[in-house]
């Protein structure tokens, strides 16, 4: 059954005017909330409706956007299309995991036997394989936790949320904003000049924690 409770009615509208229906809400947080959503035809998406409070905010989201438009790989979650109402509101339409995220498959895991060692380094290969492919384009994902680590339905991985990410300049560009999880900060990030090697880094304190 779809949840609207809480969802204000303008969001509602808004969805169903883009052909949307909710069935469920996600999350929810201080910049917006995430939907499970479905389209006429039935087929299930994820929808992150983002409130901007101010304009730089906006261009930061937009900027997200066009990060999203440029990737198509196999590893990284499908972005769809986008769309903004007349509140300031956008809204970023992506592929739906039905596997959810990786923090959830480790609650699961909590007190029970630890993952198999080949699934831990198929999942490892595929999440190497997405920022190779990102890197390559000279962006930084800056936000690798498990939050951000999504599986399909047949249990491979997606890496998700561009939320975070940057376009360097060029190849041997540097970044200097201290963003992303906490845990899971590498020493160069800390020090405010960091590259793709950071995000190696950071993989290796996902996998170690």
């Amino acid at each position: 059954m779809a949840q609207y409770h809480s969802t204000p009615a303008g969001v509602i509208e808004v969805l169903k005017e883009q052909g949307y229906t909710i069935e469920k809400e996600l999350s929810r947080g201080a910049s917006g909330i995430v939907f499970l959503v479905k389209d006429t035809e039935g087929d299930p998406y994820v929808i992150k409706q983002i409130n901007s409070r101010d304009e730089e905010e906006l261009d930061a989201v937009r900027k997200e956007v066009e990060i999203l438009e440029n990737l198509s790989f196999g590893y990284i979650v499908t972005y769809v299309n986008s769309f903004e109402d007349d509140a300031g509101r956008i809204y970023i339409v992506m592929e739906y995991c039905e596997g959810g995220d990786l923090s959830k498959v480790m609650e699961t895991h909590q007190g029970e036997s630890y993952f198999e060692e080949q699934q831990i380094l198929d999942w490892l290969v595929q999440i190497c394989l997405a920022l190779r492919y990102i890197h390559e384009k000279n962006i930084l994902h800056r936000d690798i936790k498990p939050q951000n680590i999504f599986l399909t339905e047949d249990g491979y991985i997606n890496l998700g949320d561009f939320g975070c990410s940057k376009v360097l300049e060029r190849a041997d560009g540097y970044a200097n904003s201290v963003v992303g999880a906490k845990l899971y900060f590498s020493p160069e990030v800390c020090q405010r000049r960091y590259n793709s090697k950071s995000e190696v880094r950071r993989l290796f304190l996902l996998v170690l924690f």
